[in-house]
């Protein structure tokens, strides 16, 4: 891919920038800053941008109808409404690990969010891989991570990706009709030199793109884990990914400074910002989470 058709979309300053999802019906992009606390809305209709700050870590989003979203935290799953900023506690699945927090998350088609959990502290495997069903029920998927990332799904739904991001490892399951996951494979492993596998998403044929942060680009791979194309980017550490756009053709990327030395923020003027490129292939949208 040629690195010119890689876009700014806005130049956000975000310290960790994370979790972008595309609410259609809003024609806007949200996603968050870890670090900051902060909630961003870009519309790419009018141009116009929107932040929300809250007093507590926001890791990841998932819309549900409206202004109200589900978000994951340092301290458990929530729904927050975005006109008054009020935050409901759903159920905190980590309570008794104080150096864990939730990191990535995502929906599938049944609109069940998947989030997975990371250790902040060291390199102790106590992450993991939990659901949230439409009864705000959360079970776990799977354990026996230092940082769950992605995830990500087949375009039909059965499978599931999901990565160990300290580990360089992206592994690919056989997601059941009930939320739980079996044959867990090793899909792709990426050699520390070129950076770690973070966020993730899909096209319509089943390709996963990968945003590898350190790497300064995201890697297309096809569904049998061979790499079919890469994305060069002008900054070190993409973050996620997700398409938008009317047509589901831009994949809009976000991003990280929190490692960058201030020499290298001279050398990277776009850091912490959020890119876009168009594609010649269309993406699967954002799935919201549906309550019963």
């Amino acid at each position: 891919m040629n690195q010119k058709k890689v876009k700014l979309l806005f130049n956000s300053k975000d310290i960790l920038g994370e979790s972008p999802i595309w609410v259609e019906e809003h024609n806007s992009l949200y996603w968050i800053d870890i670090k900051r606390k902060l909630i961003h809305k870009y519309n790419i209709r009018n141009k116009q941008k929107k932040t929300w700050c809250f007093n507590q870590t926001i890791t990841c989003i998932a819309h549900i109808k409206k202004n109200l979203f589900i978000i994951g935290s340092k301290n458990g799953l929530k729904i927050v409404n975005l006109i008054n900023k009020k935050i409901t506690n759903i159920f905190n699945p980590e309570k008794n690990l104080p150096n864990n927090r939730l990191n990535d998350g995502k929906c599938d088609n049944k609109g069940r969010f998947f989030v997975g959990s990371m250790n902040e502290i060291n390199n102790k495997k106590t992450g993991s891989l939990y659901l949230l069903d439409n009864d705000l029920k959360c079970k776990k998927i799977i354990g026996g991570f230092i940082i769950s990332n992605g995830p990500t799904f087949s375009p039909d739904y059965k499978k599931i990706y999901f990565s160990e991001t300290r580990l360089g490892k992206i592994y690919v399951a056989n997601l059941n009709s009930d939320g739980s996951i079996s044959n867990k494979k090793l899909f792709i492993k990426i050699p520390i030199s070129e950076g770690k596998p973070d966020g993730m998403t899909t096209d319509n044929k089943g390709n996963i793109f990968v945003a590898i942060i350190y790497g300064s680009k995201i890697n297309k791979y096809n569904k049998n884990g061979k790499k079919i194309d890469t994305i060069k980017l002008p900054i070190s550490c993409p973050t996620s990914c997700v398409f938008g756009g009317k047509k589901f053709d831009i994949l809009f990327i976000t991003s990280a400074s929190h490692k960058l030395s201030n020499k290298q923020k001279m050398i990277e003027p776009l850091w912490g910002s959020v890119l876009k490129i168009k594609l010649k292939t269309n993406g699967l949208k954002t799935n919201k989470f549906i309550r019963t």
